[in-house]
């Protein structure tokens, strides 16, 4: 029995953190999300400090801005025969909240500073209680808090470069099953409700850096901007074991008991480098190309208080891109339409695919309004995240890690709101 109980907690985060690794966001401007995201090579309002630092260099005067994401997840899954029948379980429905709060200030001529904190990775998931892999999750929620300081360095009219530092926070919640298997003439074993694991973690504080350039030339624009990857560690986490008081005795003579755990997680660097062209006076187009380094995420290092349980667990992401296409057309002097796609290639190998995170290649669709008047400004818009269908079953041989195979078809509704004012 308790060979069996190990192994049941052992299960408990081979995944855990491999959410961040998976999903990273990008929609911190109301103006920015609805072109796609393609915006590296335009300034226009604040929120420059997150999809290219460089354009602080084009803005004038002290400028606010601040937008909020509501994000609507879907998930489905149907297991794979003939383990499972053709059940369809469904995700619980969930709202989650992506932030990003800017303000910038000219400070001479050539010189500027400003401000950021968005929320750019991370994501929520949660499964209703009679869905079969609440062993590998029942619930999750990663954040992470980018809190940017930028200054930038206009070297002629045309032409700017900026530099910040990212001072990254993280917190991360989990609840899971954690299965013990049957046993002869111990009765209730066998049931992943003998046992529910909570965890609980706050990243230590971690540091890494952004640089950017612009160059602005009448109607067209080109823009290149830079993140470093960063190291995310824990050595103060938690986790919780809410145990049937009948069997307490028996787990605890295993080591499995309420401690603290110690965890690493290697969030990617990326680039991104964007050409924009206004084709009228009143239509401009911009068409970006980003890549990112996941394989930092190769494996995920876990340290329990009790070293018996310590585990490495390999992840072996790759390396991959993205294509972002963006549009605005000014109606008015105060009204703009935009549009834009994104074409986002998933790093996740089948064998990660689970519960925590069932990832695939993105078509990403977008559309939104803007309006100013005077030293104000709003911009709203939608987003539909198409994620699709992937199976973990490939020629008829399951690929997961857990054993646990079979069809997710997930999909995301994005609402954006964006909201500035300029001094």
């Amino acid at each position: 029995m308790r060979k069996w109980i190990t192994l049941g907690v052992l299960f408990l985060l081979p995944a855990t953190m491999a959410l961040a690794a998976g999903f990273s966001l990008g929609e911190f401007g109301g103006r920015a999300a609805a072109m796609g995201n393609a915006v590296t090579a335009q300034a226009y309002d604040a929120s420059t400090l997150f999809y290219n630092p460089a354009g602080l260099a084009f803005l004038e005067g002290t400028q606010f801005y601040g937008n909020l994401t509501l994000i609507s997840p879907s998930a489905k899954f149907v297991g794979a025969e003939p383990i499972y029948d053709n059940t369809v379980h469904d995700a619980k429905k969930q709202i989650f909240p992506p932030i990003g709060l800017y303000v910038t200030h000219r400070f001479h001529q050539k010189f500027a500073a400003g401000l950021s904190v968005t929320t750019p990775f991370g994501l929520g998931l949660a499964w209703e209680d009679d869905f079969p892999g609440t062993v590998i999750s029942k619930d999750v929620n990663l954040q992470t808090y980018y809190i940017t300081p930028v200054v930038s360095f206009q070297a002629t009219p045309n032409l700017g470069f900026a530099a910040g530092l990212d001072v990254v926070l993280s917190k991360l919640t989990l609840k899971r099953d954690a299965l013990a298997f049957e046993t002869p003439n111990v009765p209730g074993t066998g049931s992943s409700d003998l046992v529910e694991a909570e965890l609980e973690g706050s990243g230590d504080p971690a540091v890494g850096f952004t640089a950017g350039v612009m160059y602005r030339l009448g109607k067209l624009g080109l823009g290149a901007m830079y993140r470093h990857s960063i190291t995310v560690k824990t050595d103060e986490g938690s986790v919780k074991f809410n145990i049937d008081p009948r069997f307490q005795p028996l787990f605890a003579s295993a080591g499995i008991t309420d401690q603290t755990i110690g965890a690493e997680l290697g969030i990617p660097n990326y680039y991104v480098i964007g050409v924009y062209y206004m084709i009228t006076d009143k239509l401009g187009v911009e068409a970006d190309y980003s890549w990112y380094g996941w394989s930092v995420f190769d494996e995920l290092t876990i340290e329990f208080e009790n070293p018996a349980l310590n585990q490495t667990i390999p992840e072996n992401y790759v390396d991959e891109y993205q294509v972002r296409v963006g549009a605005h057309y000014e109606l008015t002097e105060q009204f703009s339409l935009r549009a834009g796609y994104i074409y986002d290639r998933t790093p996740q190998p089948v064998e990660s695919v689970s519960p925590l995170l069932p990832d695939d290649t993105r078509n990403d669709f977008t559309f939104g309004v803007g309006y100013k008047q005077g030293k104000f400004r709003i911009d709203g818009g939608y987003m539909w995240v198409n994620i699709g269908e992937r199976s973990t079953v490939e020629d008829g041989v399951g690929k997961n890690d857990y054993g646990f195979n079979g069809t997710y078809t997930s999909h995301a509704h994005l609402f954006f709101l964006g909201l500035g004012y300029s001094l």
